[in-house]
């Protein structure tokens, strides 16, 4: 994506599609993938959305936690969480390796890593220290000068990875841009695998692979397990998450495939009929199984029956936009170029609004309007009169 949340990421790319078949030979080539432009900027919203419900969930208690809860809010939050960040993962995926296959490894790593890691890092230094200064101050209520902040409680705060926060989607893609300049390089090698395209046949056929992506969070939850030092939280001062790559890196892997496959694009761009039963039985297991914990049988049909919600919520995302907004927006394609602008700025602006807003006497429907309407505002005022305007800022905070 254009911004770094969905599909293009981090690439430098002007890429339209005329809604060309996927068997068309140029579909990949030269095009723009106008319902990629919306899902891209409608999932950012939703971003925003997700961060503004945390306020108000009857949940765990988040960064800002209003007093006056509602369980609507926990629902909201569950199911965007649900098909959110696997269809981020699938579009990314599918975008490098376009550019993988367009500009090749050299050109690509340029790009992609202009595009993530200069963001990541102003992001890091200026908004998110900003963030820590006021959690640390104003939220956990320790009042200090700036000089001891900056000096003594911001330096603990970056070794104990706390400087992440909202950041942690980047350095994951980063991640994966690693293993997907390894299968580039080893594509040819797995066609020659005996048995090969038997069985990628089998399973690309009507999507059953959704199937197999689960067990990637039942590894993870067994390995958590056995090693909770590892893989639970972040290591080397926040820079890897294991749960954030191991849960997710199947869906990456998935673009990955999308893109190179043809056949399946083709089965991809529908919904299967199995989808929608499966779906159904999965919410139902996960709900009469939610506390099932341990390693025992029920939990590990509980974890897969989540890990399937998500997977087959993804794919039903992506048809959803492939079949209603594959049309060229201006809106859309405004959205969707300051959809980075927004990922960035967002966390910063939901967290000090909802604080702002606790002790307010209005309902909390109104509450987190008002968080949603302000973030929704401040963070495309940043993106359309600073950093459209001045170059520095734009290559700042988009890499460009």
């Amino acid at each position: 994506m254009t911004p770094p949340t969905v599909q293009d990421l981090p690439a430098a790319l002007d890429l339209r599609q005329q809604n060309v078949p996927a068997s068309s030979e140029k579909q990949t080539a030269t095009a723009r993938f106008y319902y990629l432009d919306s899902m891209r900027s409608i999932l950012m919203m939703l971003g925003v959305v997700l961060h503004g419900a945390l306020i108000y969930s009857s949940g765990d208690h988040w960064i800002v936690s209003d007093s006056h809860k509602s369980e609507f809010f926990t629902i909201l939050d569950s199911v965007i969480h649900a098909f959110r960040m696997p269809a981020f993962f699938i579009i990314a995926g599918f975008f490098s390796m376009m550019s993988l296959k367009k500009y090749g490894v050299r050109t690509f790593l340029h790009v992609r890593l202009t595009r993530i890691l200069v963001p990541l890092f102003f992001t890091a230094v200026l908004i998110n220290s900003l963030e820590l200064y006021f959690r640390t101050t104003i939220l956990q209520n320790t009042p200090m000068t700036v000089t001891h902040f900056l000096t003594q409680v911001l330096p603990r705060e970056w070794i104990a990875g706390e400087w992440v926060s909202h950041l942690w989607f980047l350095l994951t893609l980063i991640q994966f841009f690693a293993v997907g300049i390894a299968l580039f390089a080893l594509k040819n090698q797995f066609s020659r695998l005996p048995h090969f395209e038997r069985s990628v046949s089998s399973l690309r056929k009507n999507c059953y692979f959704l199937l197999l992506l689960p067990i990637s969070d039942i590894t993870w939850s067994v390995a958590a397990r056995l090693a909770p030092d590892i893989f639970h939280g972040s290591l080397f001062c926040g820079l890897l998450n294991l749960e954030d790559f191991m849960v997710y890196l199947p869906y990456f892997l998935v673009g990955l495939w999308l893109f190179h496959d043809r056949l399946l694009q083709d089965e991809f761009h529908s919904i299967a009929r199995w989808e929608w039963g499966a779906l159904v039985l999965s919410v139902l297991t996960h709900h009469l199984l939610e506390n099932a914990h341990g390693l025992n049988q029920e939990s590990f049909l509980r974890i897969y029956s989540t890990g399937l919600i998500f997977a087959l919520s993804s794919h039903i995302c992506y048809v959803l936009f492939y079949k209603f907004m594959n049309r060229d927006s201006q809106v859309f394609r405004y959205l969707s170029d300051a959809s980075y602008s927004i990922y960035l700025f967002h966390h910063l602006c939901v967290i000090v609004i909802g604080y702002l807003l606790l002790n307010a006497q209005i309902a909390i429907g109104y509450k987190f309007l008002m968080v949603e309407l302000g973030t929704i505002s401040i963070t495309l005022a940043i993106h359309h009169f600073l950093i459209l305007r001045f170059k520095t800022l734009r290559f700042m905070f988009n890499g460009k």
